[in-house]
């Protein structure tokens, strides 16, 4: 069973998965949040910065792709060759409408004809390992259904599913049975996505599921640093753990210092992962007042050093 790091888009980008390779644990694989390119352009060049090797020294990302045309994946193909990939992946997950009115994300799924001749040039041509990661759908599974003919037409290396269509975007439960139906129709290597929070979580899909190889956490490993601990049942005192994030966060402050200037863009970032983050505690709504209150890095820093040992 592998472990997977979800690419969550401005929580688990470099800063976060240096940071928490260092302090806390490893990953069998981590992902980079989306590049975003759209008739060869790229909508934002900084967030090629995310997979530099200069920002990834102890665990390379696999590069993630968002577009829906060739000459796009080409232009990303060559940026990853450059930089050194040889693995990447092609996100048709992403459930925002800012992405999907764009037929981009999980809005390309109901778009067989289009999908197909995207992955037939991009086959035609490529040196690249290639998986996918996608959603059940955008409206209903059925999409996906018509997809599996496609999808096993083609070499990808993993399909990564989360268990939800676009359209639920993170609400409602995982749609398991209709998971574990769609999944087993496919030739390729399959990892799981969607509301891993506890270890049990994991033993219920292999039970319905046993044939998925890995499985990828994303908002649950933010609620929860020490998931993947529990998961491999390695013990962790609450001393350590109080004392292991600590060095995180001040790790993660350091790196913030070289991607953000002054302390507002920091502070903003540190407010959207603790909406996640402040579960793991037993205050933790008090915690997240507080770093809602707070006015620069110093006040932020105070209250980790003294405030978090309400560790669950």
């Amino acid at each position: 069973m592998q472990l997977y790091l979800a690419p969550l888009q401005g929580i688990t980008d470099w800063i976060f998965r240096e940071a928490f390779y260092k302090h806390i644990a490893q990953f069998d694989k981590t992902f980079s949040p989306y590049i975003r390119i759209e008739k060869g352009e790229f909508i934002r060049k900084s967030q090629c910065n995310d997979i530099l090797p200069v920002h990834n020294i102890y665990q390379k990302p696999i590069p993630q792709f968002l577009g829906n045309d060739i000459e796009s994946f080409t232009v990303f193909e060559d940026l990853c060759s450059q930089l050194g990939y040889s693995e990447v992946n092609i996100n048709l997950g992403c459930p925002f409408s800012k992405v999907t009115n764009h037929k981009l994300g999980s809005g390309l799924l109901p778009h067989t004809i289009d999908i197909q001749q995207l992955f037939e040039h991009i086959f035609s041509k490529t040196k690249l390992s290639i998986s996918i990661k996608c959603r059940l759908g955008e409206e209903e599974s059925i999409e996906f259904e018509r997809l599996i003919p496609i999808f096993n037409q083609f070499p990808f290396c993993e399909i990564i599913i989360h268990a939800r269509t676009g359209i639920m975007q993170y609400k409602g439960k995982v749609l398991l049975t209709e998971y574990s139906h769609l999944a087993s129709q496919l030739k390729h290597r399959v990892c799981y996505n969607g509301d891993i929070i506890h270890p049990s979580d994991i033993l219920k899909i292999q039970d319905i599921s046993p044939y998925t190889h890995a499985y990828m956490i994303g908002r649950g490993i933010i609620k929860n640093p020490f998931l993947l601990h529990e998961i491999r049942n390695i013990t962790i005192s609450k001393k350590e753990k109080i004392h292991i994030l600590q060095a995180f966060h001040m790790n993660i402050i350091e790196y913030c210092s070289q991607k953000y200037s002054g302390d507002f863009s920091i502070l903003k970032r540190f407010e959207e992962m603790w909406t996640l983050h402040h579960e793991a505690f037993e205050d933790g709504k008090k915690i997240l007042k507080q770093i809602k209150k707070c006015k620069n890095i110093a006040q932020y820093k105070n209250i980790i050093l003294h405030s978090i040992d309400s560790i669950l």
